[in-house]
């Protein structure tokens, strides 16, 4: 029974099966046998990685893919009805150094947006020209950051999270999750902001060459495809065939605590 998406992507139950030894149907099954429908995003998640361990990555997909199959919520969209965003991009660098990059306003000032600054540690502030501003709630390095995001004219209160991943290639993965957004209209705007982000950062660290906004928006975003369906392919991709024990490999959504 492959599990079909709105956009018309599938994944099949021999790869389901093959990562997590079991296929949709009988995810869904035990999952309903739970009681998994009176339960947060969160808890199902961490109940699927915890009792039943079918890997981080595996556990968020089916624990999201059971709500939509269950009309419990829509794409992109949290049980309690705000929505959330992800988008990751893979560059030829350490975490640690990708972790430096992202987080230390000098280097942000460059591929990202002019005159940050940021008082690096917990409750500490950040900013910049754009009127992004808000507190690291969380820092880890080289594995997590998490901040408030209260831009007045962009989604205020809500929250981003980057987590980094290495992979066995040397490379690492960057995944930044923006959640408590509105709507599907701020969803949206905040997926193309953050994907010129990392395509910003990818060819700073890889090339030492930010890419302007203008030239990213001029070209269409094409740098790198900022589809969702391109993201879940990809994600699946590098999950099957680079698997990682890391910290960040366990559900992001569990480090939420508001």
């Amino acid at each position: 029974m492959p599990v079909k998406r709105k956009e018309g992507i599938s994944i099949g139950d021999d790869a389901v099966r093959k990562r997590t030894g079991k296929g949709w149907k009988e995810w869904f099954a035990i999952l309903d046998k739970w009681g998994a429908p009176k339960y947060t995003h969160t808890e199902i998640a961490t109940y699927l990685y915890e009792k039943l361990e079918p890997g981080g990555w595996w556990a968020q997909m089916i624990a999201a893919q059971y709500e939509r199959e269950r009309g419990l919520r829509d794409i992109g969209q949290m049980r309690g009805g705000q929505y959330s965003v992800d988008v990751q991009r893979t560059i030829a660098a350490t975490p640690r150094k990708a972790y430096d990059a992202f987080i230390d306003p000098k280097h942000r000032s460059v591929w990202f947006i002019a005159k940050s600054k940021a008082d690096l540690k917990v409750g500490g502030a950040y900013g910049n020209a754009a009127g992004d501003k808000g507190k690291f709630l969380a820092l880890t390095p080289p594995k997590r950051v998490r901040f408030s995001w209260e831009n007045e004219k962009h989604c205020p209160g809500t929250v981003v999270e980057a987590v980094f991943t290495p992979l066995a290639t040397g490379k690492v993965a960057i995944r930044i999750s923006h959640s408590k957004l509105a709507n599907q209209k701020d969803r949206a705007k905040m997926k193309d902001g953050w994907s010129w982000a990392l395509d910003s950062l990818k060819s700073y660290l890889e090339t030492d060459r930010p890419i302007k906004r203008s030239d990213w928006k001029r070209k269409g975003g094409c740098f790198a495809p900022t589809s969702w369906v391109y993201h879940l392919v990809r994600d699946w991709w590098v999950q099957s065939t680079h698997p990682t024990n890391s910290l960040s490999d366990q559900p992001t959504h569990t480090t939420y605590d508001g």
